[in-house]
């Protein structure tokens, strides 16, 4: 089992019933307390991570830029999601779920949350505003080089696909199965179950685009689509029976 883990929580995609799982293999004094959850939190620690520095256990819609900074060799897990269908849901979330007052309507910190309560879905995910892009613009992919909370990124595809391929494990939403299956073999069965995920589907969210909509967003999302298409084919190869070796010899690392 790994005596250390950093969690890249993925906004949306299915992530916080897999981090409560995998929380469970660490004692409280393990677990590093909530360190950041948006930009404006982002901005305010400037980098400044050390004090979060010596715990076995980070979960959180953290940035590898975090990782780097407290988490040095730690091994990442992450999740993934469709991107249309994750962000789909994320419009559903702050649209009918988060509950903000007349004052946070007008405050920046919570600009895209105000403007998915007044805008359709296809206006909101093709709108250029910098506090909604930071969501719907290729999120997964800058969180994986720097931090999904910064619009900036000097990543490369091939480099995020290689940090992905050094991941003990990482979840598919789309198959929970699978990803468990693979869950027990490299945490040697001590990851407890995942409750059933009621996430929008992958058809179910396309059909509430318009055509145009739908195009926008995919052209948006370019890198994330290509990274989602590489972990799943990682998830399929894991699970393969081929992949039984490889399995052992991760869970031996981990333990190591």
């Amino acid at each position: 089992m790994a005596d250390r883990l950093f969690v890249l929580h993925n906004p949306k995609a299915g992530g916080t019933s897999v981090v409560s799982a995998l929380r469970a293999l660490f004692s409280y004094e393990q677990q590093c307390p909530r360190i950041e959850n948006d930009a404006a939190e982002h901005r305010l620690h400037a980098g400044r991570y050390s004090a979060y520095a010596g715990y076995s256990f980070y979960a959180g819609h953290y940035g590898r830029d975090i990782h780097d900074a407290v988490g040095g060799r730690t091994p990442c897990v992450t999740n993934f999601r469709w991107p249309v269908a994750r962000i789909v849901s994320l419009y559903r979330y702050f649209r009918l779920v988060v509950e903000i007052d007349d004052a946070q309507m007008i405050d920046p910190r919570f600009r895209a949350v105000a403007l998915a309560k007044t805008l359709s879905l296809d206006d909101f995910v093709t709108c250029d505003d910098p506090a909604v892009e930071i969501h719907t613009r290729d999120h997964h992919f800058r969180q994986l080089t720097a931090s999904g909370w910064s619009l900036e990124s000097d990543g490369d595809l091939a480099s995020v696909k290689t940090f992905i391929d050094a991941m003990p494990w990482f979840f598919v939403c789309e198959h929970p199965q699978e990803s468990m299956i693979w869950a027990s073999a490299v945490f040697q069965g001590r990851v407890g179950p995942v409750p059933h995920l009621n996430e929008t589907g992958a058809a179910e969210a396309a059909a509430q685009l318009s055509p145009w909509a739908y195009r926008a967003l995919d052209a948006k999302n370019q890198r994330d689509l290509a990274l989602y298409r590489h972990a799943l084919d990682g998830l399929l190869r894991a699970v393969s029976p081929a992949a039984d070796a490889a399995w052992a010899s991760t869970a031996m690392r981990m333990s190591a």
